[in-house]
């Protein structure tokens, strides 16, 4: 078989600005910042959707945000969690059940059914962090990210959604007295622990309809 082409990611600036692409493991290797999205999903009980990456990935066995990825070369952050989500939740990157509103919108309009859609929105974007990660082998890894973090409403069952288990070993519902205790005994990927710091308020507050 055809060797897999490496995966190629836009590398930014300080500023955010993107500046050229690079193999992903180039850029980790030589410290480049590269652009990752990171959704948080909740439901209208107020319960965070998690997934729970596989042992032989990176942060593995640990639970993490609802959607996750890297910002592909020629890709905006908007674009790649598009993608992602779709990917992620529903096995289709082009799922017409993920949908992305302005910022500034309502999250349940008109045609959207939440018993089957997800719908979010864009919450910020964080520059330049540092972001240290479990390596699959063992040990810790440190990457630079421009972060794109998202939030949104669903109230699709787990039995429904159709993950890559290839990437994902399980996705749950979990009320945020779980994961306030998952983070204090290490059992969340770290940067699932600083967006749950960072944007559990506005997330919960979501589970309303907002």
């Amino acid at each position: 078989m055809p060797e897999k082409p490496a995966e190629s990611l836009n590398v930014y600036d300080r500023s955010g600005r993107v500046v050229g692409t690079r193999p992903r493991a180039e850029a980790g290797d030589l410290g480049l910042a590269v652009g990752a999205v990171n959704l948080l999903l909740v439901n209208a009980a107020g319960e965070v959707l998690l997934q729970k990456r596989r042992p032989d990935k990176e942060n593995g066995g640990r639970w993490d945000k609802s959607v996750g990825g890297h910002v592909d070369a020629g890709e905006d952050f908007d674009t790649t969690v598009v993608r992602e989500a779709g990917e992620e939740l529903f096995g289709d990157p082009r799922s017409a059940r993920v949908r992305l509103v302005e910022a500034s919108g309502p999250l349940a309009g008109a045609g959207v059914d939440l018993s089957r859609d997800v719908v979010f929105r864009r919450a910020g974007v964080h520059l330049n962090l540092r972001d240290v990660r479990h390596a699959p082998q063992g040990g810790l890894r440190n990457v630079i990210y421009h972060v794109a973090a998202y939030l949104g409403r669903t109230d699709v069952p787990v039995g429904d959604l159709r993950p890559d288990h290839t990437e994902i070993d399980a996705f749950r519902y979990a009320s945020p007295s779980e994961v306030d205790e998952m983070l204090v005994r290490g059992a969340l990927a770290p940067n699932l622990a600083f967006l749950w710091l960072i944007h559990a308020r506005e997330l919960l507050d979501l589970a309303g309809g907002a």
